[in-house]
Order: C-alpha cells, then sequence, then structure tokens
C-alpha cells in the first residue's frame, strides 16, 4: 500500500515550487510532497482525507457542503499560476450551487473561493426553468399543486437573493442563477487568467419571472434585459476570476461568441493562444455544428471551418472522422493536435491541417463526459483516461497511436458510491489526480513512459 498516513499530516511548511510557472499561492506540506515525489511511475496512491478551507479557515467540506463530483462535469482546470485546479458547475438535478473551489496538491487541500449563493437552486428548478415555457404558451396552463407551491416559494428566494445588475439577474454576488453542468467547456485561460464557464451557466426565464414575481409588464422588464453598461448584449459563456473571487457574464456583438448545444467542448489551445468551441451534437434543434476559436486577449472569433470546409455534420456524423457530442478534449503541444476520445474512439485535430481524423476504434472502455476524466500527461506525451465507475485506467501513447488498459501498482481507484468524479494531470508534481464521487481521498497516478521513451 502506498497510502501516506494520516498522522504525518502535522506541519505545512513552504517548500520551493517542483516546477510550473510561479511559486505557489498556497504554502505546501512537506510530508505530502515527500510522498508524492516517491511515487514511483506506474503506482498509484490514495492522499489522506483532504481539507477544505474558506477565508483562512477551515470547513466542513464533505458531501454537498464541498466541492462534491457533479455530473457531466467530469473536468477540474488548472491555473500555472496558482498552482491549483478549479472546478466549478452543476448536476442535472438537485445540486445547483454558485460554488467554486480550487485544489491545491502541494497541501492535500480544497479552497473554497465562491459560496453557495442562495443555497441549491434546484429546489427551484421548475419555477426557474420550467413555469415560463408552461404558463407562456398557455397562462390558463393548470398547474400541480407541488409546482405551484414550488412557484409561489421562488417568489420569496427571488426577492432575497436575487438583484438586476448591468442589464441581468443575478445573485446579489454577481453569480449567475441555476448553474448546470458543464460537460467538457470547463477551461482555465491563462492569458485573462480567468476560468471559463462556457455552456449551462444560467438556465433562468428570467425576464418572465421577475415580470410574475413584481407585477411589471415584462416588456418593460424585458427593456432593461439582454445588454452591458457598454450595450453589448450577453452570451452564452460566463468567466470566473480567481484572484478577485468574481463571476462576469460574457458579453460581445459577434455572432460567432454565443455557444449553443448540449455536451459540447472547449479546448485552450497554448500554441495558439485561443479557446476553441467544438460542438457536433444532435440534442439541440437548431444549434450549428462548429468549432470556431476566440483570442480572449483581443476578443476576436474566427471560423474554423475544418476538413476543408465541409459541414461538421458531415465530417462527425456520417464521415465519423470527429468526435460528436459527450465528447472530451485535450491538446497535445508536441504532436500539434487536439486529441478526442468518445465510445472507443480515438480522433485528433491537426492545427497545421486544420482536419480532422479518426485515428482508431481501440479505447479499452468506453469514454464519455459523463463517465470518465481525460488528461494529458505534458511530461511525457500521454494521455490518460480514468473510469472512477468501473475502477478502470488506461493510457494512450499519440506517437504510436496505441492504448494500453493499466493496472498500477499500489491502490486500486476508488470507486464512488454515486456519480463519477473529478480530475486533473498536475504539472508540478507530474501526476494525474482524481478524485471519485463523495470519496474525500484524492487518488494520484503517476504515469509509465511508453517502452521506446524509456529506452532512450
Amino acid at each position: 500500500m502506498k497510502t501516506l498516513p494520516a498522522v504525518v499530516l502535522l506541519a505545512a511548511l513552504a517548500l520551493p515550487a517542483l516546477g510550473g510557472d510561479a511559486a505557489p499561492l498556497y504554502e505546501n506540506d512537506s510530508a505530502v510532497v515527500e510522498a508524492i515525489k516517491n511515487l514511483p511511475e506506474g503506482s498509484a496512491m490514495l492522499l489522506p482525507p483532504v481539507k477544505h478551507m474558506y477565508e483562512g479557515k477551515e470547513v466542513d467540506g464533505n458531501g454537498n457542503k464541498g466541492p462534491y463530483a457533479r455530473d457531466y462535469t467530469t473536468k477540474m482546470v488548472y491555473a500555472p499560476e496558482r498552482q491549483t485546479a478549479l472546478y466549478a458547475g452543476g448536476n442535472h438535478g438537485m445540486g445547483r450551487h454558485t460554488d467554486v473551489w480550487e485544489f491545491h496538491l502541494g497541501s492535500n487541500t480544497w479552497h473554497m473561493l465562491y459560496p453557495q449563493e442562495g443555497g441549491d437552486h434546484a429546489r427551484f428548478k421548475f419555477a426557474l426553468m420550467f413555469a415560463a415555457r408552461v404558463l407562456g404558451k398557455d397562462p390558463n396552463a393548470e398547474l400541480k399543486d407541488d409546482q405551484k407551491k414550488n412557484l409561489e416559494d421562488c417568489k420569496a428566494w427571488w426577492k432575497e437573493h436575487v438583484v438586476l445588475t448591468d442589464g441581468q439577474y443575478v445573485t446579489k454576488g454577481g453569480a449567475p442563477l441555476l448553474v448546470g453542468h458543464t460537460w467538457d467547456t470547463l477551461v482555465y485561460e491563462p492569458n485573462t487568467k480567468r476560468m471559463i464557464h462556457g455552456t449551462g451557466a444560467y438556465c433562468v426565464a428570467a425576464a418572465w419571472l421577475e415580470s410574475r414575481f413584481s407585477g411589471t409588464p415584462i416588456e418593460q422588464v424585458e427593456a432593461k434585459l439582454g445588454k452591458n453598461a457598454e450595450g453589448k448584449p450577453y452570451k452564452t459563456m460566463w468567466t470566473f476570476d480567481p484572484a478577485t473571487k468574481k463571476y462576469a457574464h460574457y458579453a460581445s456583438d459577434d455572432a460567432l461568441a454565443e455557444f449553443r448545444g448540449m455536451g459540447g467542448a472547449l479546448i485552450y489551445v497554448p500554441d495558439l493562444k485561443k479557446v476553441i468551441w467544438y460542438y457536433t451534437g444532435q440534442n439541440t434543434p437548431g444549434a450549428p455544428f462548429t468549432m470556431r476559436a476566440w483570442d480572449p486577449v483581443k476578443d476576436t472569433w474566427e471560423d474554423l471551418k475544418p476538413n476543408g470546409g465541409k459541414s461538421l455534420r458531415t465530417v462527425a456524423h456520417i464521415d465519423k472522422a470527429a468526435p460528436s457530442s459527450e465528447q472530451q478534449l485535450a491538446y497535445s503541444p508536441k504532436q500539434k493536435k487536439i486529441f478526442g476520445v468518445l465510445g472507443q474512439d480515438t480522433f485528433a485535430y491537426d492545427l497545421a491541417k486544420n482536419e480532422w481524423s479518426n485515428l482508431n476504434s481501440k479505447i479499452p472502455f468506453r469514454a464519455s463526459d459523463s463517465a470518465t476524466i481525460f488528461a494529458y500527461d505534458d511530461e511525457r506525451d500521454l494521455f490518460v483516461l480514468a473510469d472512477p465507475r468501473n475502477t478502470k485506467v488506461a493510457v494512450y501513447d499519440p506517437a504510436a497511436n496505441a492504448w494500453e488498459e493499466l493496472r498500477p501498482q499500489g491502490d486500486a481507484l476508488p470507486k464512488p458510491s454515486y456519480c463519477v468524479g473529478k480530475g486533473y494531470f498536475d504539472p508540478v508534481f507530474k501526476v494525474v489526480v482524481v478524485q471519485s464521487a463523495y470519496n474525500n481521498r484524492m487518488w494520484i497516478y503517476r504515469p509509465k513512459k511508453p517502452a521506446a521513451d524509456a529506452a532512450k
């Protein structure tokens, strides 16, 4: 067993950084650091129970009080200048929270950056999301008793927690309402130093609700909504600044800036210094099949039109050369390609050729943004795929276009009691980090170099 005893976690000492772009924001724990450094390649271990902190004080972060794993939100995103991995998002059902957390591996600690403002917004999901669809079509539609109560209870909650700010209704702290899951759109953008929540961050019929709750004619409410202080219309994307601990709703005059569709993906490509939006799902009628690039610094957009400008619907669903919805994407700077996994298929997008291709159908188990964690190891140019529910781990070598299912030495990947889990690759400690849902211990795995590389 490689498990580190909890009793050795006695002191938090500031140690030199092991790599990365800056000194640690938080103090490392010498025992944790030493244990991770001594983990051999091809081995895994469970760290002691994590700590949870908020504003310098330890808090109860267990269960739904903390950074619990949300369904369709399996990705933690690494912030190099902070040496932490951020996490946010909401469940499909109950569990729609505004909270944002960051995990610091060197001290085995979660830090809450933004609280669960207004509690679980999902308890008013009917009122916030569906009531307008029902009564908007037919004001005389008969509601069930529980729906009537939900709408009435939501009125008091709305008046207590929701405010009109810069042409939108948000929480008093400025967070989105009824946060949804992220699919594969959670990203950290290092140039603007923002976490990006691409889709699903605002699922509320705000104008209709405010009109109903306040008695103000909906035309008057709508006249105040939709644009920020600069007169730009709000889009789907939200960002979060971990330094200031503030949410911001992205606004733009560019039609390409709108992300529509469920099950899409966002990925930051460091060689381009751009964020790419990719969508080929068929579960959102009217959503465009598209691949677009955004320069966050210049705030400019372009339509990439891969594979010779052929329709992405054709490329993904007929030619099967690109992934369809629910995919997971990661980038290899060495290969200059974006790699995607879905089901048992492996795909690659070549930056230079602006072209997608299907590389193989040999993933040892099914990959999906609802079931697996897909992380890129920048030390060894490998991709690690973890499936917590089935306690499986596989590694993909892009140079050899080969998958291998693994049984790491040491501690097995814990099986979650519910939901899936979340994870990332830590570039400071060079390990994959996975937290299975409702498990208070982080599982870390140090990938093993392919035999060809190890022989060099």
